[in-house]
């Protein structure tokens, strides 16, 4: 039974309302508070401090750098990705599920795993070292270059941007393959048939760049939005330069604190709404690219376009495969590194393969917790995170559809934008909200041991709700006039006429959720740093960054990541097999 009206606000019940108003509270809170507290120590408003970004020290540099290494990784992520989402799209392939799974593996590896990834791959023993070159001493071919160009460490940009391409790749497929196999085949006969379709370049003017550049443009844009408040990837892969996110990540730790480095905290003031303004430009254009990707999309549904062109030539089948394979070489090279110890010196001369990294690991003996208490936290996080997250996520999304059907579209617009508002703070922006706002306003709140929550459930959050609104626009009114006929109860009315219907969508956000939450790094680097309380992908960092003059460093360092990333993929496995049983049953 649905609750009586006077338990309801224009049609939506008060829980509904009270979990809409939370999840604004949620996302607004933690930085209002961070704004205020810097405002406080420095004395200086926010708008005052966003005229003045240009004088802190390092603020322009880490802009430019981050415009230049976000645009060369989106260009060359369009480069190799529409080739290779185009293909997807426009021939049949064998075991194209497993294809597709690989490449999109990249994208849901924790950030963290995925740098010491590149990094086992450009060390000096790495395969990428091997063939001559030598991205992080930036000798052979990449010191050539350097020294022709005067180019300061061209091998941390170009290790950066190869490793954004890996990590956003399986965007140009999501956006850009559906379009293409859906295609109606008519459409390219009929252009054929035309003067202007007798050309190579008739056909991409007149036919796929009116298809396929919306999606383009949105995967590029999201491309673009990672790439530019990427984090992990940079402190690790580029430690010569700077983009705003890093250099918040460096700086907000020690902001906010009353009489103490105030120039920091002025900084941080400064470059943080700098930042989200731009944020929020870049996430408002790719939501219009999004919609107008959405509506070319619904005209395409129909299409046969896979059958139609048969199988792929074997030049295009070599460019797949040795993509999906190069896609794995980081995460088989954090894999294999955890078993291999040095032996022979600096110059790589001897190896032994051994546990001895798993060991320690386990042990603790470069961290301040055993890989197990680190995994128990992480699990503890990303289980609660999923307990709070899932319910108010689809609280929020029901409260949506509700007004939509009811007509009430503007304040449904207006509402979901309120709530996708941590969208357009980057993970280092939101640890920053609650290191520099809450618990500096409530510092007795550090002594609170499950305080990582907060961060992943603001940062997830907005991806369940887009899982959830879809799902529930999809379920038929029917179903709930059907089940009010039955003598059942409030529950099992709630059951027939929506929950069974939000199994796979309620999985597929439950695996989100966890996986989310076990690789996040960048607000935990902020809100735990060192403590009894560090996550897994906390604890890879810390350990990855020991000088290693131990030799045992680095193959622990890689058996925590790939601890990490085993744990983190067999929950994604739950999405896959969610996705495949929706696409069997057609719900």
């Amino acid at each position: 039974m649905q609750p009586p009206e006077r338990f309801r606000f224009v049609g939506v019940p008060y829980i509904h309302w009270m979990a809409v108003v939370f999840v604004i509270a949620l996302g607004l809170a933690p930085l209002t508070l961070a704004l205020v507290r810097l405002w406080a120590v420095t004395g200086i408003t926010p708008l005052e401090a966003l005229t003045r970004v240009h004088e802190q020290p390092g603020a322009m540099e880490a802009f430019r750098f981050s415009l230049v290494e976000a645009a060369a990784s989106t260009a060359l992520t369009v480069a190799i990705g529409l080739p290779l989402a185009w293909s997807f799209g426009r021939y049949q392939w064998k075991r194209i599920q497993l294809k597709r799974a690989l490449l999109f593996l990249p994208f849901v590896t924790p950030p963290v795993v995925a740098a010491v990834g590149f990094l086992a791959l450009f060390s000096p023993d790495g395969l990428v070292h091997r063939i001559g070159f030598d991205f992080r001493g930036e000798t052979g071919i990449i010191g050539r270059l350097a020294t022709a160009t005067g180019w300061s460490h061209p091998g941390h940009f170009i290790a950066l941007v190869l490793a954004h391409v890996w990590f956003n790749l399986s965007l140009m497929v999501r956006f850009v393959e559906p379009v293409v196999a859906q295609l109606d085949p008519t459409w390219e006969e009929q252009l054929s048939l035309l003067p202007a379709g007798q050309t190579r370049r008739g056909r991409i003017q007149h036919l796929w760049l009116p298809v396929l550049g919306p999606a383009t443009l949105v995967a590029a844009s999201y491309t673009f939005f990672f790439s530019f408040t990427s984090f992990a990837l940079v402190k690790w892969l580029a430690p010569s330069s700077n983009t705003l996110e890093s250099l918040l990540g460096e700086m907000g730790g020690t902001a906010g604190i009353a009489g103490y480095r105030v120039e920091t905290s002025l900084a941080v003031l400064g470059i943080a709404v700098f930042q989200m303004l731009l944020m929020l430009v870049m996430l408002v254009m790719a939501g219009r690219f999004e919609r107008r990707h959405s509506q070319v999309l619904s005209m395409h549904q129909e299409g046969m376009n896979r059958e139609r062109h048969g199988q792929p030539s074997r030049r295009l089948a070599w460019f797949v495969n040795g993509t999906v394979f190069v896609l794995l070489l980081p995460l088989a090279s954090v894999v294999l590194s955890s078993f291999r110890v040095r032996t022979g010196g600096p110059s790589g001369a001897g190896y032994q393969w051994t546990l001895e990294g798993w060991r320690r690991a386990w042990a603790g003996d470069f961290s301040t917790i055993p890989v197990t208490e680190a995994l128990t936290n992480s699990l503890t996080y990303a289980v609660m995170t999923l307990f709070i997250a899932l319910p108010l996520g689809y609280a929020v999304a029901s409260c949506l559809v509700t007004l939509r059907e009811r007509g009430n579209t503007r304040a449904a617009g207006f509402l979901d934008s309120l709530c996708m508002l941590p969208l357009s703070m980057s993970a280092v922006m939101v640890g920053l909200g609650m290191v520099a706002g809450i618990l500096r306003w409530f510092p007795q709140m550090f002594s609170f041991p499950y305080l990582p929550v907060v961060p992943h459930v603001m940062l997830v959050l907005p991806f369940v709700i887009r899982l959830m609104v879809p799902a529930i626009e999809r379920i038929d009114p029917i179903f709930a006039e059907q089940a009010s006929l039955l003598p059942i109860g409030k529950g099992a009315h709630w059951w027939h006429s929506r929950g069974a219907f939000l199994v796979v969508p309620a999985t597929m956000a439950a695996s989100l959720c966890l996986a989310f939450s076990l690789g996040e790094f960048g607000a935990t680097f902020l809100v735990v740093r060192v403590g009894s309380w560090d996550s897994l992908s906390i604890l890879v960092d810390q350990v990855a960054s020991r000088p290693k003059f131990d030799p045992y460093v680095f193959p622990t360092a890689m058996a925590l990541a790939t601890t990490l990333m085993v744990v983190t993929l067999l929950v994604l496995s739950l999405n896959e097999r969610a996705r495949a049983w929706r696409s069997r049953h057609d719900v």
